[in-house]
């Protein structure tokens, strides 16, 4: 009780439930050893049964708003008779309404009440805009948004879907066994339509499901309510009068993408020290199978051996809210997405899982066990594992239908009960190569938490066992912040785990590596994936980073690229990068005063005369890096750089194996770093990451048939790459973008005045 007390202190009296579990591990010459490592669960509720009206049970108040255009909820807002006049109210039995009809709002309110107390996460899904609001108790004037779909009417999802904005799933909430008040809000225009909220536990390994009758109630019973009277709809943050101008302030808009997210301030967090990591994992072999074998590529066909990597967590580089003519990232539902709808479905019996719907883990410290268990003989037989069991819902009898009466025109309507049941989807993990290549907004392919959490549990694993003390553990997994895989049919797959760790001392840590798990390795002992390490596979976090920029006359972007890696400097502190230009004696800046004025850590110029030849001029930059193990990124003027651009580059790029092109956004016209959207440009290779001695091992820059002319050369670069055995690296890199711009201006362009 005294645990249930620091864990609810809001919750007075509990029910609460133990499972004492032991972990054993078998050891040589059939010996067992007990670590006697205990895990207390504890289920803390509210004792008293919650009174619902059964009539109320069992079903949530619908009200429609028809004849109504528009895609986002604001749109819906706008309504006159929003919303207190709907065209139809009636009721539906779980959160999930697919009416299959246009041009309509609609709003669904009543009360969710959990069976058991704990944290739940919520997520919405939806065709188009929809929002969730939850209440903090029974009242409707403590709303909260807690997730949503879209503000400007362009966003939408499949059924199911939750993944595909970052607004869609709630936060944790904390709830008792008592009744919260809840709105959905939903906007629909054309095309198939749907609406779903669904939830989970907070807890590891638990599934979205949606919001079934057994968890809801009505608001109000308006059977006996005539239309016109309104007096009892609640009047709330979410569904209130809205003036025009009120709805418009009120959209605020902003593209995933440039939301925070770990991964682009990753480089804040110190390294775990090396020797830590020394022969913590086996060493494998790693040669994979999709690098090329033969002695010569095709003009041109490096681009066939290049293949994509999928990353963990979701990092929101596919262009979601500009993909109204996108549904060829969902392949084959160009139909709608009927197939995963189950329509009307029978309510489910949730059964045993209810059991550790919520719970809560503690681990005990080694010192404590002994008392532990002793208490646990004497006070589990006291405690009541009682459950209450919802009172049955009452089904209104079919009504027979109406006879049809003379001279009167019937119009066809909605079935706005028409509810469903659908499976959590994730469309990210089921995209492939082909269709990322043929979508061009469609970002890194997203892989599922089921494929990277158990390589991320194995190395935990390991540095544990390699790192003991007592008991307990000397590292804890704080955050994943980044895993990333490149899979190899024939032979295994790689991947790049970057994990936030805390150390015993409360420190935190960066453990950044790449591991392997090969398809096929001999039995062991332990479940899970085999992790090695893969043999001369290895980043170094020291290696200079040498930027490389050939210009002539672009004074205004040579400001704004040194003004882009000033910015870098300052958030980093990154010594280990070098800015190098070579100049084609340009006459409208002084570069080298430039460069001088810069907070770089250091730089090199060197101005040329003659003709501009820009393969000659990056030659001449990369003859200008004298250490051979340093890498060398050939760049652009006009990009926005995001911070951890330097270290991005040094961590996938690794000497003597491994090239990194990382994919940039073309930006549209008229489009900025701070809402970008436009497309991710797959065909190009001309922004590439490789060490000098590799870059000599290929022949360097084609001088010879790129001397005057520029487009090819950067396939040449990579069909020469590809030749010698490297893997190139290609990843969606977030906020990494090309400025939209005409040749206007450009190196081999001149302004000519037309004649008077």
């Amino acid at each position: 009780p005294n645990v249930c007390k620091e864990i609810y202190p809001q919750v007075r009296q509990y029910h609460f439930r133990l499972y004492l579990i032991f972990f054993c591990k078998k050891k040589k010459q059939n010996t067992w050893t007990e670590e006697r490592t205990i895990f207390f669960l504890c289920r803390c509720d509210a004792p008293e049964t919650l009174t619902i009206i059964t009539e109320y049970q069992g079903k949530a108040n619908l009200h429609v708003f028809q004849d109504w255009c528009g895609q986002s909820t604001n749109d819906l807002r706008k309504n006159v008779h929003y919303p207190l006049y709907p065209h139809t109210r009636t009721t539906v039995s779980r959160l999930a309404v697919s009416p299959h009809w246009k041009t309509y709002g609609m709003r669904i309110f009543g009360y969710i009440h959990p069976s058991m107390a704990g944290e739940y996460i919520f997520a919405i899904g939806s065709d188009d805009n929809a929002e969730f609001w939850l209440s903090e108790d029974e009242s409707t004037e403590n709303l909260k948004l807690m997730a949503y779909v879209g503000k400007t009417g362009l966003e939408w999802t499949a059924p199911g879907e939750y993944e595909k904005f970052a607004s869609q799933v709630s936060q944790p909430v904390m709830k008792s066994m008592a009744r919260y008040y809840f709105e959905v809000i939903h906007k629909q225009s054309e095309g198939p339509d749907h609406v779903e909220v669904a939830w989970r536990p907070n807890i590891e390994g638990t599934t979205f499901k949606v919001i079934g009758s057994k968890y809801i109630s009505l608001y109000k019973d308006e059977t006996d309510l005539l239309m016109g009277e309104s007096a009892h709809i609640p009047q709330t943050v979410a569904s209130h009068e809205m003036s025009m101008r009120e709805a418009l302030r009120n959209v605020k808009y902003t593209v995933d993408m440039v939301k925070k997210d770990p991964r682009d301030t990753i480089f804040n967090i110190p390294l775990v020290n090396d020797s830590y990591l020394q022969n913590l994992l086996p060493e494998c072999t790693y040669n994979p199978s999709y690098i090329f074998q033969g002695t010569s590529v095709g003009r041109y066909n490096g681009l066939h051996y290049v293949q994509l990597s999928s990353v963990y967590p979701n990092d929101f580089t596919r262009q979601t809210h500009v993909e109204a003519e996108q549904m060829c990232i969902y392949q084959d539902e160009k139909d709608g997405f009927a197939r995963f709808m189950d329509v009307n479905p029978k309510e489910e019996d949730w059964g045993a899982e209810e059991t550790t719907f919520l719970t809560t883990g503690i681990v005990l410290s080694c010192n404590d066990v002994n008392v532990m268990i002793s208490y646990l003989k004497n006070s589990l037989k006291n405690l009541s594992c009682d459950v209450a069991t919802p009172a049955p819902v009452k089904e209104n009898p079919p009504q027979p239908a109406e006879g049809e009466e003379p001279n009167v025109v019937y119009e066809e309507d909605a079935l706005w009960e028409r509810v469903f049941d659908v499976k959590h989807t994730d469309f990210q993990p089921e995209r492939t190569d082909v269709v990322v290549k043929s979508c061009r907004r469609a970002g890194n392919v997203v892989m599922s938490r089921d494929t990277a959490m158990p390589v991320v549990h194995i190395l935990m694993k390991a540095l544990r066992k390699k790192h003991p003390r007592c008991f307990n553990t000397t590292w804890s997994l704080e955050r994943v912040l980044n895993v990333e895989r490149r899979v190899d049919e024939k032979l295994g797959s790689r991947y790049f785990l970057e994990l936030e760790i805390e150390t015993a001392k409360g420190e935190h840590r960066l453990l950044s590596r790449y591991v392997y798990v090969p398809n096929s390795h001999e039995e062991k002992e332990e479940p899970g994936p085999m992790l090695c390490s893969p043999q001369g596979f290895s980043w170094n976090p020291k290696a200079t980073v040498n930027i490389l920029i050939a210009v002539r006359n672009q004074a205004r972007w040579v400001v704004h690229f040194i003004n882009q890696m000033e910015k870098i400097y300052r958030a980093t502190k990154d010594e280990n990068f070098n800015v190098v230009i070579t100049d084609h004696h340009s006459d409208d800046l002084d570069v080298e005063k430039a460069l001088q004025k810069a907070d770089l850590p250091r730089y090199q110029y060197k101005r040329l005369e003659g003709t501009f030849e820009k393969t000659v001029a990056v030659q001449t930059a990369i003859d200008l890096v004298e250490d051979d193990h340093s890498i060398i990124f050939l760049c652009d003027l006009h990009l926005h750089y995001p911070l951890n651009f330097i270290d991005t580059i040094r961590k996938h790029t690794v000497e003597g194996k491994m090239t990194y092109a990382p994919i940039v956004m073309r930006l549209d016209c008229g489009s900025s770093h701070l809402e970008p959207t436009g497309f991710w440009e797959l065909a190009g290779y001309g922004l590439l990451g490789i060490y000098k001695s590799d870059m000599i091992r290929i022949g360097g820059m084609n001088t010879k048939e790129f001397k005057d002319k520029w487009g090819g050369e950067d396939w040449d670069t990579l069909d020469r790459v590809v030749e010698n055995k490297l893997e190139v690296e290609r990843l969606h890199l977030r906020n990494f973008l090309h400025f939209y711009h005409t040749k206007r201006g450009m190196w081999n362009s001149r302004i000519r005045k037309p004649s008077s």
